[in-house]
C-alpha cells in the first residue's frame, strides 16, 4: 500500500508578505473592535443620560485600547518582532482611521492632532505588540 503524503504548504512566517497580510488583518481587527465600542459607548450614554464631556476620554480610551489589541493580535500571529509589527499595526489603524473619517466626515486636516494620533497610534501599538508576543 501507497502511504498518502498530505499536500500541505509550509507557511513562511518571516516573510514579509505574511507579515504584511498579519499587519492588515491586526489593523482591520482593530477598527472593528473601535466601532463595535463605540457602538456599546452610544447605547450606555443614551441609556444613562451621561454628559458630552465624557465622550472624548472614552472614545481616546476605545482607540488605545482597540490599538493595543490589534497590536496583540499581530505580534502573537507572527512570534517575532512584536514591537514592530505592533507598531505596524498602530500605524495602519491611524491610515484607516483618516480614510474612514474622510469619506464619512468629508475631510480630514492634516496638522498636529494628525501628528499627535499617528504618534499615539505607532507607541501603543508597539506596547501592544510587546504585550502580545510575551503572551504564550
Amino acid at each position: 500500500m501507497r502511504s498518502l503524503k498530505k499536500n500541505s504548504v509550509q507557511v513562511d512566517r518571516n516573510s514579509v508578505i505574511y507579515s504584511g497580510l498579519v499587519i492588515l488583518k491586526a489593523s482591520l481587527l482593530a477598527v472593528i473592535v473601535t466601532l463595535v465600542g463605540f457602538l456599546i459607548f452610544a447605547v450606555v450614554m443614551k441609556l444613562a443620560n451621561l454628559q458630552e464631556t465624557i465622550i472624548p476620554p472614552v472614545n481616546q480610551a476605545i482607540r488605545i485600547i482597540s490599538i493595543a489589541f490589534g497590536g496583540a493580535v499581530a505580534a502573537r500571529s507572527s512570534r517575532t518582532r512584536g514591537w514592530l509589527k505592533g507598531a505596524l499595526t498602530g500605524f495602519l489603524y491611524i491610515v484607516w482611521a483618516i480614510a474612514i473619517s474622510a469619506i464619512f466626515g468629508g475631510t480630514y486636516a492634516f496638522d498636529t492632532v494628525l501628528l499627535s494620533d499617528a504618534l499615539l497610534g505607532i507607541v501603543v501599538g508597539a506596547i501592544g505588540g510587546i504585550i502580545g508576543i510575551n503572551l504564550e
